[in-house]
């Protein structure tokens, strides 16, 4: 079942805003339209806004505390001490703990590091107990989090009590108090000067890194490979593509795919993809398969394989064991959104606005993935529950903009753990709590949820009929990557179009092809393609009329390459 969309048109600017930018940058309205409405108004805006590159990339100390995690660093490695980068179990955590190991070692020159990442099933998310009492047995001098920390008291109170130093390198929400620490890195907290707020947890990592090095006289040495890590880390993790992030990205994919790290390149190559990798590549071929080994397995083995080096004969074998965990995480996957759907499928559940399902044998490492298939069907914010080490524990994800995070701190007095974003946040509670919980999130959506995100929107940019596209608007269009959240890539309607009815195919008994009538601005034949469509083949053949939603995309075949309408959704007309 595929849920109605709304076609929201984004407000376009003034008339003469349009005209004058325009001409300042010498494109199309079009063009000018789609910069302002994303906030791009003068030409030198323009300039930093095709070309994002070093120039984008904040000075480090300016964020809070840098100086004093710095200081700590410099000195533990002047004594020789072991450091640890501890990293979430996610993309993010292990992408980070990777590019700080990659680094001391490679740059730094510096052996004394190892890293931690903790087990998904034993210790859950974040720094715990455990990790904390591995560090002090393993001799630790500096304990570095990347990705976790902020909302870990508990742990680092005991890290404290046992004079175990602790950087904490975050970016989610802090709570009303933080964790005890020797210095804590997130633009979020209060009091920090870093103008750039929305940096993944790799991304604060990546600017202490920035910083010792330029401690340590170093430059940019080692900082082009570094940013692959961030890049990845960054796509996956779903933050904003704005501002430093797009900055961090272009560069990261420059170098991923110029000169990609051995971890990267194995991935790449095994891929089978051609053309050179974009956000949506590393958000669905490399995400999936970076995390699959935290999911099923332990993220150790990500981390061996992103920090491996040239020639390592054991590069195949942990990119064979990766394989073979995403495989498991697909199966996983299927059977458990599978299993859900079944319990939602009443009269009941169907008219709430909220879900929350929970079932003590679902693997803990998929319940995020299947929160979001639910949300394809049931839009609305979703929990999905297991059980592990005797409490209820799983992933939240949201619908349209609702805040999911606040809605869980509505009901933190119901849980043991939470944490995250808007978008996805994770939760612990005890088992006894669930039938509380379940009416407690239900009435504080039911309160809060606003219209508009009840129900899939598809924001429109701009009109864009046929004979408006060309190869010249496709070039610009393509300079506005990395794309990603508030900063998504343009999408168009086309006007009421029609197909050339014996061009309405069905692709694999999913897909739907076809070729517009009115062909483009060059005279050329344009073709359409809607990815899972097969179902709407009828409205479209036979002649009848309907407007697109679509982005503009570039089909190669047997060497021949043509526009090509990447559909998003279709309303007859």
């Amino acid at each position: 079942m595929s849920l109605e969309k709304t076609w929201i048109d984004v407000p376009p600017p003034l008339e003469q805003d349009t005209t004058e930018l325009a001409l300042a940058i010498r494109s199309s309205p079009t063009v000018a339209r789609l910069l302002l409405q994303r906030g791009v108004s003068t030409f030198e805006e323009a300039k930093l806004y095709f070309n994002p590159g070093k120039e984008g990339l904040l000075p480090p100390l300016l964020m809070k505390n840098m100086d004093k995690a710095v200081g700590k660093v410099l000195e533990t490695m002047k004594g020789g001490g072991l450091i640890r980068f501890y990293g979430d179990y996610d993309v993010d955590g292990t992408t980070s703990a990777s590019m700080m190991y990659w680094h001391f070692r490679q740059h730094f020159k510096y052996d004394t590091v190892d890293y931690y990442t903790p087990d998904r099933y034993k210790e859950g998310y974040g720094v715990s107990e455990i990790g904390v009492l591995h560090a002090l047995d393993s001799g630790v001098e500096l304990l570095i989090t990347l990705d976790c920390g902020i909302k870990d008291k508990a742990a680092l109170t005991l890290a404290a009590m046992k004079g175990l130093p602790v950087i904490v390198c975050d970016h989610h929400r802090p709570g009303a108090t933080l964790p005890p620490s020797l210095a804590i890195l997130n633009p979020k907290q209060a009091g920090c000067p870093y103008p750039y707020k929305e940096l993944s947890g790799c991304g604060v990592g990546f600017k202490l890194l920035m910083a010792l090095n330029e401690a340590l006289g170093m430059g940019e040495t080692g900082l082009d490979e570094a940013l692959q890590f961030a890049a990845v880390s960054t796509c996956c993790d779903i933050v904003e593509m704005k501002g430093e992030n797009r900055c961090i990205t272009a560069l990261g994919l420059e170098g991923l795919n110029s000169n990609p790290l051995p971890g990267f390149k194995i991935m790449k190559e095994r891929s089978g993809k051609e053309k050179a990798f974009k956000v949506e590549d590393v958000v669905f071929i490399l995400g999936p398969r970076i995390n699959a080994a935290g999911r099923i397995s332990h993220a150790h083995g990500a981390i061996e394989l992103l920090t491996a080096q040239e020639g390592d004969e054991r590069l195949e074998s942990w990119w064979q064991a990766i394989q073979e965990h995403n495989a498991a995480r697909r199966v996983l996957d299927q059977q458990i959104t599978r299993e859900a759907l079944e319990e939602l499928d009443t009269e009941v559940q169907r008219a709430k606005k909220s879900t929350v399902v929970f079932r003590p044998t679902w693997h803990k490492g998929v319940v995020g993935i299947v929160a979001s298939r639910l949300i394809e069907r049931y839009y609305r914010p979703t929990v999905v529950l297991t059980e592990s080490q005797g409490l209820l524990t799983g992933s939240a994800r949201t619908s349209g903009n609702f805040d999911v995070y606040e809605a869980l701190l509505a009901c933190s007095d119901l849980l043991t753990k939470f944490g995250g974003h808007t978008h996805a946040a994770g939760l612990s509670l005890m088992p006894e709590q669930l039938s509380a919980f379940e009416a407690e999130f239900e009435r504080v959506v039911e309160e809060r949820i606003l219209p508009e995100d009840q129900r899939p929107g598809i924001w429109i940019d701009a009109p864009l009929p046929p004979e408006l596209i060309n190869r010249r608007l496709f070039q610009v269009l393509e300079r506005m990557d990395p794309c990603g959240p508030s900063n998504l890539s343009p999408v168009f309607r086309s006007g009421r179009v029609r197909a050339i009815p014996d061009s309405v195919r069905v692709l694999k008994d999913e897909h739907l092809k076809l070729v517009l009538m009115e062909p483009d601005a060059e005279g050329n034949a344009l073709s359409a393609i809607g990815f899972g469509m097969a179902a709407l083949a009828p409205l479209v053949g036979a002649g009848n009329g309907f407007e697109l939603a679509f982005t503009l995309s570039e089909n190669t075949w047997n060497g021949v390459s043509s526009l090509q309408l990447m559909i998003k959704d279709i309303q007859a007309r």
